[in-house]
């Protein structure tokens, strides 16, 4: 959890900073943009479907984006996806079709109703691979301020991992007891979902 805050706190810092330059160009076609997302992300039937909230800052040039997101996922398992975001807009306009690419790390943010505990077990989670690839369409507003929507296919990964000293007792007769020190054991978490988000480009 210490690794999580740290990781957060860069990225804050990260985002403040470069704000401050969302206004600056480095040339006559390459510009800061920042794009602001809030959604959903819709896993299998038994799972509920999750909020979402990604903001990326980064440089476009002529039809290609390429830009850092931080985000929270407040998903059954919630966690902060860190990741490189590049975008392929297809019109020369303001108004059209772009495709989208997201790839990074996904850090476990676990409330502590979601970890998955064990009697007497040591706990840890710790992340793993996200990414999310998809389509959309933006649409001008005033200025250089748009909105878009976008739809995508999620992926996100994390490890918990259990170093367990079980009491087992005989559950029907009986009143041994016995006390066992197994190995730790490691649990992979993968979540697909559908996303469906708003965008906000300025």
């Amino acid at each position: 959890m210490k690794v999580n805050g740290i990781f957060l706190t860069l990225a804050c810092l990260v985002i403040l900073l470069s704000t401050k330059g969302q206004h600056a160009t480095t040339s006559s076609t390459l510009k800061f943009q920042s794009n602001l997302q809030t959604g959903i992300l819709i896993g299998p039937k038994s799972s509920s479907a999750a909020l979402a909230l990604n903001l990326i800052n980064g440089l476009q040039q002529k039809s290609w984006f390429a830009g850092i997101g931080v985000g929270i996922d407040f998903g059954s398992k919630r966690s902060i996806p860190l990741f490189l975001d590049v975008k392929k807009y297809f019109s020369k306009e303001n108004n059209g079709i772009f495709a989208y690419v997201d790839a990074g790390h996904n850090f476990s943010w676990l409330k502590s109703e979601q970890k998955t505990l064990l009697s007497q077990a040591e706990y840890k989670s710790s992340g793993n691979y996200y990414y999310e690839t998809g389509m959309g369409y933006r649409f001008l507003l005033r200025g250089v301020t748009a909105m878009g929507v976008s739809a995508g296919y999620s992926v996100k990964q994390f490890r918990e991992t259990y170093s367990n000293n079980l009491i087992i007792e005989p559950p029907i007769t009986g009143t041994a007891t016995y006390t066992g020190n197994f190995p730790p054991a490691s649990f992979t978490n993968t979540f697909n979902r559908l996303s469906l988000k708003l965008n906000l480009f300025f």
